[in-house]
C-alpha cells in the first residue's frame, strides 16, 4: 500500500518517499550553506598568520649559524618570510639573503662542512651583518613601561 500525500492548493499528489527525498536535500543544502559561509566570515574577518622574530632571536640564530649549530630549516625560514614589524630588521634579512643566494653583484657563499651552513668567506660575510644587528639590539630601549 502506497501513501500519498496531498497537499492543499496543489493539482498533483506527492508521494511521502519524494517529500522526504526533497526535505532531505533542503536539509543539507542549508547545512553546508550554514558551514561554507562560517568559513568565509572567518577568512575574513581572520588575521593572517605573522612571522615576528625578535632582534635578540635573528642574533641568536645568526651566533648559531657562526657555531654551526643553526638548523637549515630555521635559517631556510628565517630567509624566506619577510619582516614587516621592523624595517632594520627586514634590512639584516636582504643581507643574510645576498650572502645566501647571492645577486647580480656577489655570488652565493658557498655550503660548508661539518654542519655548517656557510665556508668560512660566507662566515666572514656574514660578520658585518652581525656586528650591525648587535648595533641595533643595543640602541633598543630597555624598558617599554611608560
Amino acid at each position: 500500500m502506497r501513501s500519498v500525500l496531498r497537499l492543499p492548493g496543489l493539482q498533483s499528489t506527492i508521494s511521502t518517499g519524494c517529500y522526504i527525498k526533497a526535505m532531505e536535500f533542503v536539509v543539507v543544502f542549508v547545512v553546508s550553506f550554514l558551514v561554507l559561509a562560517g568559513v568565509a566570515v572567518a577568512f575574513a574577518l581572520g588575521k593572517p598568520p605573522a612571522y615576528r622574530p625578535e632582534r635578540q632571536q635573528i642574533m641568536q640564530l645568526l651566533l648559531d649559524v657562526e657555531n654551526k649549530q643553526a638548523s637549515t630549516e630555521r635559517w631556510e625560514l628565517f630567509l624566506s618570510l619577510p619582516i614587516g614589524h621592523d624595517p632594520e630588521l627586514e634590512q639584516i634579512r636582504r643581507q643574510c639573503l645576498v650572502i645566501a643566494y647571492g645577486d647580480g653583484d656577489q655570488p652565493a657563499a658557498r655550503e660548508g662542512i661539518n654542519g655548517a651552513l656557510f665556508d668560512q668567506a660566507g662566515m666572514l660575510r656574514l660578520r658585518p651583518v652581525m656586528l650591525q644587528l648587535k648595533k641595533l639590539i643595543d640602541q633598543e630601549p630597555s624598558s617599554t613601561w611608560f
